[in-house]
């Protein structure tokens, strides 16, 4: 049935699909298939990777639903690297045409009920095959798969992962911190809802705007500290992992040690608040607003006066929120839309500078004569520079993988599917391991 799938599709070709369709095109021209790739412009894609001659690069508008319907309807097999609010018309364009479909995104509660109409059509809706989600499924599995081998209880789970720069191009950055993904999503962090997780046995849950706040520090075997804060709900996998009996189950997001707490001090003063609007004719009134200061630097003076705060001091110098950005208009801009207009410029990725991934799954383990251990499982992926980013790397290369797995026929299920089974783990880490994405184990 797989061998039939000659033409695929991928929606999208901005920063995190580069190495999605190098690796894809690649494959297509080895395998005798044909690989469309669809957006309104490809020149950073053609400037930065290799475009081979089995991929067709085709202009689209694809917000517009006929538009996304015609290509559909020419495909065998769609990736989707679209926004993931996109992912429901792909998905439902994919069902009335007979479409396999993949995306890095998490499967939301509707994408679900079109998974069960998919499989009854004997189609494949893969999702949360990306960075995170997605090789923290295919790793995770493979340790607690390798745990039970070794008779080992899990009594605690943590997986965490962040979007980083490498130390030596951020190192007159106090926060240590440029964008490397999406832009809005930092500035919104935490204001999706509660998180949910499980600590001691018992659930946890926290306002998401408390997160920063509540962070705690995490030292990662042959890295450092980091900062560590909760993302959305844990709990979520206690079944999916088969975790139910953990005393502590919690995923979050890694930033540099002391991130958390200036960006918290950002957040308690409402610069990202996303809900008020057109409240500001000048970048000067937002500051005064959120701070009461005209000035930055009387700011800093009140800050100095707490010796907490005094330490945060570097931060909020180094953003010069008061200034704001040339061409910039508030009167019409939420608070947080301000504030990403301005980090835009100030955590700007330069040409030359190199991102970095950090994931680290930590697991509490217990033997078969009561003795406690602890194992670490370490990813570091470093980027090349300019749009050949860690990032897009460890987004594109698994999504990629995937299909090729899939094609390859080695991998199991229908429908709406999240990569835990080995089927798909171990070849995707094997071939990721072959592009140098590899884990290093720790043991203590």
């Amino acid at each position: 049935m797989n061998g039939d799938i000659k033409i695929m599709g991928v929606l999208g070709a901005g920063r995190s699909a580069g190495y999605l369709i190098e690796y894809l095109g690649q494959y297509c021209q080895n395998t005798g298939r044909t690989l469309r790739v669809y957006d309104v412009q490809f020149d950073r894609l053609q400037a930065s990777f290799q475009v081979c001659d089995a991929v067709e690069l085709h202009v689209a508008e694809l917000s517009q639903g006929e538009v996304m319907d015609a290509i559909v309807s020419g495909l065998d097999l769609v990736v989707s690297v679209l926004p993931p609010t996109m992912h429901l018309a792909v998905a439902e364009a994919c069902l009335r045409h007979k479409c396999h479909l993949f995306t890095a995104s998490y499967t939301s509660p509707q994408m679900l009920a079109l998974g069960e109409k998919a499989a009854k059509q004997g189609l494949m809706f893969m999702n949360e095959l990306g960075l995170d989600p997605g090789i923290d499924h295919l790793s995770a599995s493979r340790l607690f798969d390798h745990a039970k081998a070794l008779e080992l209880e899990i009594q605690t789970f943590e997986s965490h992962c962040g979007g980083l720069v490498a130390l030596e191009d951020c190192a007159e950055n106090p926060w240590q911190y440029k964008f490397t993904w999406n832009p809005t999503n930092v500035v919104l962090a935490g204001q999706g809802g509660d998180c949910l997780w499980k600590e001691g046995g018992v659930e946890q849950r926290l306002d998401g705007m408390e997160i920063f706040a509540h962070a705690k520090t995490m030292t990662v075997p042959g890295l450092g500290d980091f900062d560590v804060y909760p993302n959305r709900n844990s709990l979520t996998y206690e079944g999916l992992y088969g975790l139910q009996n953990a005393q502590t189950l919690l995923r979050g997001t890694l930033r540099r040690k002391g991130y958390c707490s200036a960006w918290n001090l950002l957040v308690q003063h409402g610069f990202t608040d996303a809900k008020i609007a057109g409240a500001w004719s000048t970048v000067k009134d937002w500051f005064v607003f959120h701070t009461g200061f005209e000035h930055s630097a009387d700011w800093v003076d009140r800050l100095k006066e707490n010796e907490a705060m005094a330490k945060l001091v570097p931060y909020v110098q180094f953003l010069r929120l008061e200034e704001g950005v040339d061409g910039l208009d508030p009167s019409t801009m939420t608070s947080a839309q301000i504030l990403e207009a301005i980090l835009l410029d100030r955590w700007r990725l330069d040409a030359g500078d190199k991102d970095e991934v950090v994931m680290v799954h930590k697991l509490g383990l217990r033997d078969s004569l009561g003795q406690s251990k602890q194992w670490y499982s370490v990813l570091q992926v470093l980027g090349e520079g300019g749009d050949r980013t860690a990032m897009a790397k460890t987004v594109g290369l698994p999504l990629a993988m995937g299909v090729e797995t899939f094609l390859e026929g080695e991998a199991q299920g229908l429908g709406a599917v999240v990569p835990f089974d080995k089927s798909w783990y171990l070849p995707i880490l094997h071939k990721l391991e072959i592009q140098g994405i590899a884990f290093k184990e720790y043991l203590t």
